[in-house]
């Protein structure tokens, strides 16, 4: 793949999901965290390598609908969750790991 290559949201999703599927595939994921407490973005992005994406815990319940999550471990094993709409990059295996912009227009 190019690094000028935009990937829609929704596809970029669904290739986390189904390269997770796989013993050693794993993503790496871009975005604005978000605190719900201050109910605000942060300014500055946070970088996450070597995630699989992962299914709700039974302890978590969502004050939005769950779909505007995107639930996933980072390379520690730790839970990690965050808005869909605040994801801005994402790399795959398949091309080497180069962060692509994600376009959820």
């Amino acid at each position: 793949m190019d690094s000028n290559i935009v990937l829609n949201g929704i596809n970029a999703l669904q290739w986390a999901r189904e390269i997770s599927k796989l013993p050693e595939g794993h993503f790496t994921i871009a975005f604005f965290p978000y605190s719900r407490n201050r109910r605000q973005a942060s300014a500055r992005i946070v970088v996450k390598e070597h995630c699989k994406y992962r299914t709700q815990l039974p302890k978590e319940r969502f004050e939005v609908d769950g779909e505007n999550y995107f639930l996933f471990t980072d390379g520690d094993g730790r839970p990690r969750m965050c808005y869909r709409i605040l994801i801005r990059y994402m790399a795959f295996p398949n091309d080497g790991f180069k962060l692509h912009k994600i376009s959820w227009l």
